[in-house]
C-alpha cells in the first residue's frame, strides 16, 4: 500500500502554548499486505493448532499499518558547519566540517507523535507491535530522510543571511543559491516542490540581471 498522511492539526493548541514544542508534524501511513511469519511486526501473534492457527494467520494476515512521524527539526546553536581547520581537498581548499544534534523541540515533538500514534491504533481497535521506546532512541538519525535545507539562508540583509530573497550571495554577485540551502528551517512537508519554484524564480530574475547586462 502506498503511503497517504495525516498533516498537522494542532495549529491552535501550539499558537495558544498548549504544546511544549514549537513547530508540526505529519504522519505517513503505510499498510502491508503479508502473513505473520518471519520478519513481520505480527510475527508470534498466531498461535495454536489445526483451525485456531488457520484463524489467527487470517486475522492477522494483511492486517499491519504503521504511523511515521515527520517533524520540523528547528536551527540550534549545536548545528552548524565550518572550515576544517586540517582537511584539504585535492585542490588544496579546506572542506566543510559539519556539527549537528537534535535539541529537546524535537524529542518533545516525538513523544507527542509516538503517544498519539498509539491512542490512535488503540482507538481503532489495533494493538500497538512496536515496543513503547524514549524519543531519543526512537527518532531517526540524522540525514535518514535525506530531506536536509539550511546553511546558506536567504534573508533581507548580509548581516543575517548568506543570500538575497532571489539566492543572490551577498559576497558574490554572479553566484546564485538554487538548491535547499536558502531555507532557514524544514517544516515537516516535503520541501522539493519550493526548493522548484525558488530554482525558477531565480533563474528568472538572472536571466532578467543578464539581459540587463548587470552580469
Amino acid at each position: 500500500m502506498s503511503p497517504t498522511s495525516i498533516s498537522w492539526w494542532l495549529y491552535k493548541e501550539q499558537a495558544a502554548g498548549k504544546l511544549d514544542f514549537p513547530r508540526g508534524y505529519h504522519y505517513e501511513i503505510g499498510g502491508r499486505f503479508r502473513a505473520p511469519g518471519a520478519g513481520s511486526p505480527a510475527a508470534g501473534l498466531e498461535d495454536g493448532y489445526g483451525a485456531s492457527l488457520k484463524e489467527d494467520a487470517r486475522r492477522y494476515y494483511g492486517a499491519q499499518i504503521s504511523l511515521t512521524v515527520r517533524g520540523e527539526m528547528i536551527p540550534n546553536a549545536d548545528s552548524y558547519c565550518e572550515l576544517d581547520p586540517a582537511v584539504k581537498d585535492r585542490f588544496g581548499l579546506p572542506v566543510l566540517r559539519f556539527h549537528w544534534k537534535f535539541s529537546d523541540h524535537e524529542y518533545r515533538q516525538i513523544a507527542h507523535g509516538i503517544k498519539t500514534a498509539r491512542a490512535i491504533i488503540e482507538k481503532l481497535g489495533g494493538k500497538v507491535l512496536t515496543p513503547e521506546l524514549p524519543p531519543q532512541k526512537a527518532i531517526a538519525v540524522g540525514g535518514w530522510i535525506i530531506h536536509e535545507v539550511g546553511t546558506t539562508r536567504m534573508g533581507d540583509k548580509p548581516d543575517n543571511s548568506v543570500t538575497d530573497s532571489y539566492g543572490r550571495a551577498w559576497d558574490v554577485d554572479n553566484l546564485v543559491i538554487a538548491d535547499g540551502g536558502v531555507f532557514t528551517s524544514n517544516a515537516h512537508k516535503n520541501p522539493t516542490l519550493t526548493i522548484m519554484a525558488l530554482a525558477w524564480r531565480s533563474a528568472d530574475q538572472l536571466a532578467e540581471r543578464m539581459r540587463k547586462g548587470e552580469i
